[in-house]
């Protein structure tokens, strides 16, 4: 059989088509290569990056969390609910690796912080509002003092109805590593505003002087978000969850 086979191979051996073959098979198999280190390369990069940004968010939580400052910074559920001079609560960073070894990837890093008004919020809707509202406050993570369905059946022949929320909600940002692409999808909740909003960062965009940005604004330090920040806004495509 061998002597078959060396035979068929002296036959085909001058073949141009063979030889040419042969060569389209080596570059595929040099750029599926090349295209695998390059994933590899990426997928370093973007794990290192997520560690950096834990190593951030870490000490600040527990610096933070010391010193609870007030921040200077209004969030409006509508133009008579607004939550201002907001008390930091217990803020948490944390984080997820695709694996159980300390070489595996990092999946995510998250930081949230509970956020307390300094007075009463009300809110004033119509009876037909009823539950857009609810669709509102589950939307933003706020909530009402007193059972909204009470309030409504206790008063059915008003025009409008007013009624306290919550003094706190909870403020959620993630730095979810996308290996697919490459990038790190920033998702947020009660970032800037009341709602959803996401970002998209390259790992090399993640650099000191950006999560140092981040952090003063979140501290009521910088008044408006790192400029990055707003050229690479995107509607989210996910709620993140609270």
């Amino acid at each position: 059989m061998s002597q078959k086979l060396s035979a068929n191979q002296e036959i085909f051996s001058g073949s141009d088509l063979l030889a040419e073959l042969a060569g389209e098979a080596t570059q595929k198999l040099q750029a599926l290569q090349t295209e695998e280190q390059d994933h590899k390369a990426r997928s370093e990069n973007l794990s290192l990056a997520l560690g950096r940004i834990f190593h951030f968010f870490n000490p600040f939580s527990t610096h933070l969390n010391r010193i609870k400052p007030v921040i200077a910074r209004s969030y409006s559920a509508d133009p008579q609910a607004i939550y201002s001079n907001l008390q930091w609560g217990d803020a948490v960073a944390d984080y997820r690796k695709q694996g159980l070894s300390d070489t595996a990837f990092f999946d995510h890093v998250s930081f949230r912080v509970r956020l307390t008004a300094s007075g009463s919020v009300m809110v004033k809707r119509r009876w037909n509002e009823v539950e857009t509202l609810k669709k509102e406050l589950n939307a933003f993570g706020l909530r009402t003092v007193h059972d909204l369905d009470e309030i409504v059946r206790s008063k059915p022949n008003q025009e409008f109805f007013e009624i306290e929320l919550a003094p706190d909600f909870l403020m959620r940002i993630q730095f979810q590593g996308n290996y697919d692409t490459g990038k790190i999808d920033l998702l947020c909740n009660n970032f800037d505003s009341f709602g959803l909003a996401s970002y998209t960062l390259d790992p090399q965009e993640t650099t000191q002087q950006l999560l140092d940005e981040i952090g003063r604004f979140l501290i009521g330090r910088k008044e408006g978000l790192p400029a990055l920040l707003g050229s690479t806004r995107y509607l989210p495509k996910q709620a993140v969850y609270r």
